[in-house]
């Protein structure tokens, strides 16, 4: 048997959870048994929440964190920190302003005016510096008539002309039209949160952030660090640079990147001594590229933006996330967070590039929060309460997941940890079935580290709720537990197997710092095409290609081989880019450029249009599993563990069953794993043919190398439908031990609908008796529909709990032949008792028993 197989059936697995904690500084006598609600939910760790607390990093700080600490000792538990009093990471605590204010963030902007010429003797105001405005260079360039602005990309330059004490630029303007442009090293355009922040890209500004926050933790809990104190957490730590003047572009935030005017850019000495080393040339001359186009071929344009992103991204991952790294290794704990990757953000708000941003982190890490991930939602954009009320369906579904799954598969030094920070800021009606979907969206992409948002001694609370348990009042805390028990022995199962695909997806980040127009393709139509193909494939950046191998025509990286590589068009790609293509393509890797080739790409490369992709992979093989009757919302995760395929199957369906057969690279003894439910059965493959039954929402994995002493599986013979008079009870929220009988009833109803109790958030019990046929060797008992979560007891005995479809219990050794009785208590959510801002991006479940129950034998 596989031996983490053998580890999750004793309950000797790992932990995998890390759930924020909330701390606000006024709840310090309950935090014992808040700690222990953490516990008994499965979890054994928390990350504590630095950021609502009044006192961080002072006396109140403390002594809450004592109390945090001795209790999860007490527990055996591990405790994780956020590293900051505000969100995002990177305030330092506010001592950037209070002691170092020569450390806040520079940014690069320009000022311009258009002149017509020609005119000796002109004149244009030139401002004065000052010390936070640092004067870099003048220069003119032609314009050209069109309403782009674009310029010859050779400037005069008019630093001998610059009047610093008067404040004029005195130059004798040519014939034509002209852009006279200033550049200055200034504050403006630096991080909006009050206070200031560190400057990413500063490894001394960086520095404060481990004397404010780092060194603290350590001298007053030395002995807890590498063993209760396991690590800090940074959460979304970003560049910072804002716009510091209208722009002419219309774009989001997330756009908010090089070519955008207006827009201030990360600045620094480092920058202008790495640029230059890279290009050979002053870039000085060239700035106004980074917000204008030129009017020649682009290959300046490219180069000097290419230049400008690859130098300010590796300066951010070496200054700020290998510093942390290293001063949190040194001192025996780990590091991990996230960025926002939302919508493949770039600056602002953004690291610039996922891969290196992340690079020396311990775990990969994302977050799936402000109902980014919707049910049902991958080919559309939807309503949601992240960014500017729209998330893309196709990034979140395709993109994001394989992000962080990716570099935790690449990078070695990861060890294969993914984590995510997942159901926070959904709101209140984010019920049962939500968050199954939600554990395993990430599972079956390769997420195994699981950051629950979050617990929190309030309710009702306004900050991103849902928050679980909420001191007895979560009807659903029994449906959180059962899954965060599941979370932890799937993660355990997947971790440290060695993950299956096909396809090497080239990270299109590089290829658009160097794109002319702004138009290279993004991840998303590459991904989905291939996902829903069920090819699965990891998302490569550059940095990690340059070091790869070729063996027998397949990509090498790390412990993972792929068919092929595949690049998103771009209209121009980095030399060294381009120079790493040819060079695998040379050594026999199938290399891929989807629609075009670049514009100044050296070499004959292998075209292929977008919709040919899939049909060509498959003819030439490169498929590890084949799928009847298409099934796009089947997912599907294989990995090998000593030579042992182990397959996870997801049906992502809202509505629809997967009733398939799945052609597998692999033959033999199998386990199959309804871990959710404690249901485990085992068969044998042959020809690699594998029948799959999912309902909507439902998950199983299967491994292979024995049958792990499991039965045999078996199929229902006889289904009856069953209808039964009921009595219906209700307790509300405010105590769940006590049931007010609400009547007698012959039809199952929705009980939050507008006739009946529109405003009830609680559990709901339902007794009621059948006639059991008990000449069936195995007897089940399926609810049908359920709003949101189902407990049984038959005959007085607990049968377990159900928190999605399918609603089925087998009931075989606690009935009887002829009359049982029945007693099922369903729970919803609280978002009936409180609306909340978040939840009106939700489609909000029905409440109760709906109907469709039946009875089910095997004779």
């Amino acid at each position: 048997m596989d031996k983490r197989l053998q580890e999750i059936l004793t309950n000797k697995h790992e932990n995998y959870l890390l759930p924020f904690y909330w701390q606000r500084g006024d709840h310090t006598d309950t935090i014992p048994q808040e700690m222990q609600m953490i516990y008994d939910s499965g979890c054994r760790a928390v990350c504590v929440e630095s950021r609502p607390h009044p006192d961080f990093a002072g006396e109140g700080w403390w002594r809450d964190m004592d109390i945090i600490l001795a209790e999860a000792k007490k527990r055996d538990m591990q405790v994780w920190l956020l590293d900051d009093d505000k969100f995002p990471t990177g305030h330092a605590t506010g001592l950037i302003s209070k002691k170092y204010p020569h450390l806040r963030q520079w940014n690069l902007m320009e000022t311009h005016v258009d002149v017509a010429g020609p005119m000796k003797g002109g004149s244009v105001i030139f401002t004065k510096e000052n010390p936070d405005r640092v004067f870099l260079g003048a220069y003119a360039y032609k314009r050209y008539p069109d309403k782009n602005e674009t310029c010859h990309y050779d400037g005069i330059c008019l630093d001998e002309f610059v009047d610093r004490e008067n404040g004029f630029i005195d130059w004798d303007v040519p014939e034509g039209v002209w852009r006279i442009f200033c550049y200055y090293k200034a504050r403006v355009g630096a991080h909006p949160m009050a206070g200031g922040y560190i400057d990413m890209i500063n490894p001394e500004s960086v520095r404060v952030l481990i004397e404010a926050v780092y060194e603290p933790h350590y001298a007053h809990y030395k002995e807890y660090f590498g063993n209760t104190f396991v690590g800090f957490f940074s959460d979304e730590p970003c560049f910072g640079n804002h716009l510091y003047k209208t722009s002419r572009c219309n774009k989001s935030v997330y756009n908010h990147t090089v070519g955008k005017d207006g827009l201030a850019l990360p600045w620094n000495e480092n920058v202008l001594r790495i640029m230059t080393e890279k290009l050979g040339y002053s870039p000085i001359p060239y700035l106004n590229l980074l917000w204008y186009e030129d009017d020649a071929d682009g290959d300046r344009q490219c180069e000097i933006r290419y230049a400008y992103m690859d130098t300010v991204t590796a300066l951010y991952s070496e200054c700020f996330t290998k510093q942390l790294a290293d001063w949190a290794h040194d001192h025996g704990v780990m590091y991990i967070g996230h960025i926002i990757e939302d919508m493949n953000t770039h600056l602002t708000g953004g690291a610039g590039h996922y891969f290196r941003a992340l690079r020396w982190q311990d775990m990969s890490g994302i977050d799936i929060v402000l109902n980014q991930v919707m049910p049902g939602m991958s080919k559309y954009t939807h309503a949601s309460s992240v960014g500017y009320g729209r998330g893309d369906g196709d990034f979140y579904h395709y993109v994001l997941g394989k992000l962080g799954a990716s570099l935790a598969h690449l990078n070695p030094d990861m060890q294969g940890r993914a984590m995510c920070e997942v159901f926070g800021a959904f709101g209140y009606g984010e019920d049962s079935n939500l968050l199954k979907f939600l554990i395993d969206f990430l599972l079956v992409r390769g997420i195994n580290h699981f950051v629950p948002h979050a617990f929190s001694s309030r309710y009702p609370d306004s900050d991103c709720p849902p928050h679980f348990g909420v001191k007895g009042r979560d009807p659903s805390f029994e449906a959180f537990t059962a899954l965060m028990k599941y979370t932890n022995k799937v993660s355990h199962l997947l971790l440290g197997a060695t993950h299956k695909a096909n396809a090497a997806l080239l990270y299109f980040m590089d290829s658009d710092w160097a794109s002319r127009y702004g138009n290279a393709m993004v991840n998303e139509p590459v991904a989905e095409r291939l996902y829903d193909a069920h090819i699965d494939y990891d998302i490569v950046p550059h940095d990690i290609l340059q070091n790869a191998s070729v063996e027998d025509g397949k990509l090498h990286i790390a412990d993972e081989y792929f068919d092929c590589l595949i690049v998103p068009y771009a209209d121009h790609i980095a030399k060294v880019e381009l120079d790493t293509l040819k060079s695998l393509k040379k050594q026999g890797l199938p290399v891929y450029f989807i629609n075009e080739m670049p514009e100044n790409s050296d070499f004959d490369g292998e075209v292929v249009a977008l919709d040919s992709l899939v049909p060509k992979m498959q003819s030439l093989g490169m498929t590890d599993v084949q799928v009847e009757d298409g099934c796009e919302a089947l997912r599907i995760y294989h990995c090998v563990r000593e030579g042992n395929d182990i397959f996870m199957f997801v049906n992502e369906d809202v509505a629809k069953a997967v009733n398939t057969t799945v052609t597998l690279p692999c033959s033999g003894d199998y386990a199959r794993l309804d871990i959710l439910n404690d249901k485990y059965t085992s068969g044998t493959v042959v020809d690699g043919k594998l029948s799959l039954n999912l309902a909507p929402n439902q998950s199983e994995i299967v491994v292979f190398g024995d049958k792990a002493g499991f039965e045999e599986e078996y199929e229902i013979s006889e289904s009856v439908a069953v209808s039964p008079n009921f009595t219906l009870y209700l307790a509300d929220n405010t105590n769940m031990n006590h049931f007010e009988k609400m009547g007698e009833f012959e039809e199952f109803f929705n009980v939050t609908n507008a006739k009946h109790y529109p405003r009830f958030a609680g559990k709901m019990k339902y007794t009621f008796e059948l006639d059991i046929d008990k000449d069936a060797k195995r007897v089940f008992l399926d609810l049908g529909e359920v709003g949101q979560n189902a407990t049984l007891a038959v005959n007085g005995t607990d049968c377990g709990i159900r928190i999605t479809k399918p609603y089925a219990f087998e009931i075989t050794n606690v009935v009887r032949e002829g009359k049982n009785s029945f007693e099922v208590v369903v729970s919803n959510t609280l978002v009936r008792d409180t609306p909340d801002f978040f939840s009106q991006f939700l489609l909000l479940a029905p409440s109760g028993l709906l109907g469709g129950i039946k009875l089910k034998y095997v004779k």
